[in-house]
C-alpha cells in the first residue's frame, strides 16, 4: 500500500488515534496509510497493487476474513460514525409545602 502524507483526524480524534480506542498498531497503519485509504475509496486514487484492490474489494463487500488494513479503516469508520444515544430521566417532584400537609393529617390522626 502506498504511503502519503500522515494521516490525522482532528475533529474526531484531537488526542490523536492511540489515544482513542486504537491499539498502537491500528494507529501506525492509520496513521501512515489513512489518506491512502481514504483516497482509495473515494475514488482520487485508483488501485496500484493486488493489496490496494483486495482492500478496497474487502471494504465494500465486508467478508468475514479481511486484512488488517481493512480491519483498521472499519474500526475508524464505526468510531467516526458512532452515535451515542442518550437518555433522559424525567419526573415530578412534589413541593415541600403539599407534602408535609399530607403527612400531618395522617399523623394527627395516628396521635387521637
Amino acid at each position: 500500500m502506498r504511503t502519503l502524507t500522515k494521516f490525522y483526524d482532528d475533529k474526531n480524534f484531537k488526542r490523536g488515534f492511540s489515544r482513542s480506542g486504537f491499539t498502537i498498531r491500528e494507529a501506525l497503519i492509520l496513521e501512515t496509510y489513512g489518506r491512502t485509504m481514504q483516497s482509495l475509496l473515494n475514488g482520487i486514487m485508483m488501485p496500484e497493487s493486488e493489496a490496494e484492490q483486495r482492500f478496497v474489494e474487502q471494504i465494500q463487500h465486508q467478508p468475514a476474513a479481511i486484512s488488517e488494513f481493512a480491519q483498521c479503516w472499519l474500526k475508524y469508520q464505526n468510531k467516526i460514525n458512532f452515535k451515542p444515544k442518550y437518555y433522559t430521566l424525567c419526573g415530578t417532584q412534589r413541593s415541600s409545602d403539599d407534602s408535609s400537609d399530607d403527612h400531618s393529617d395522617s399523623s394527627s390522626d395516628d396521635l387521637d
